[in-house]
């Protein structure tokens, strides 16, 4: 609403006043969470650097030792032992709120480290070497979850942060400075109209007197 279209009353007056203090309650509180985002954003910027190197290194020791059984066993007997290994464990998302910012976490319905009964194929015909390429990649794997979460907790609370900041910024250099406009415009119009008020009693008692 333009100023134009509002009338200079001492109710108008008022109820901007309550509306600047609701804006002004409003803007710090969004503040507040915008530097609680960005010590979020930047904390979790860090983990996640830390998974991906730590990740990474995972995967390196993991494809080393399969090279090293695929030397031992041969790569045509190795892909038959992991055709034998049931699909990875299923799992179901459960919620977190940081912030307001509703991310997800991914919780395994089973371990990943699965028991050496449970892999698959035979203890009897397959070297130890075998089984240590499995619980190489079972711990990258179980780091692969951890990143995937880190990255859409990341991912979602860079968008909430970036939402957040526009709300500041419209209320610190649009709305707020539109409702003061109007309140000092009230103000003065209200104080132009008692001024009048007063010289135009002040002419009535003068021509009485008269």
């Amino acid at each position: 609403m333009s100023i134009e279209q509002i009338k200079p009353t001492r109710m108008a007056l008022l109820q901007l006043k309550r509306r600047i203090q609701l804006a002004r309650k409003g803007h710090e509180l969004l503040k507040k969470k915008r530097d609680s985002l960005v010590m979020q954003f930047f904390d979790l910027v860090t983990e996640r650097k830390n998974l991906r190197k730590k990740l990474n290194e995972e995967y390196k020791v993991a494809y080393d030792s399969l090279i090293e059984a695929e030397m031992l066993v041969g790569k045509r007997d190795l892909e038959n032992l992991s055709l034998a290994v049931p699909p990875t464990s299923e799992f179901d998302t459960r919620i977190y709120n940081i912030m307001g910012v509703i991310v997800p976490l991914f919780n395994l319905r089973d371990k990943i480290k699965r028991p050496y009964m449970q892999r698959g194929y035979s203890l009897i015909n397959s070297p130890s070497k075998v089984d240590e390429v499995v619980e190489k990649f079972q711990v990258a794997l179980r780091s692969t979850f951890d990143l995937a979460e880190v990255e859409e907790q990341v991912r979602l609370v860079a968008e909430e942060l970036e939402s957040t900041k526009r709300r500041v910024n419209a209320l610190e250099y649009v709305l707020l400075p539109k409702l003061d406009k109007t309140y000092k415009w009230i103000e003065l119009s209200l104080e132009e109209r008692e001024r009048e008020d007063f010289f135009r009693l002040k002419r009535m008692k003068n021509v009485l007197k008269g």
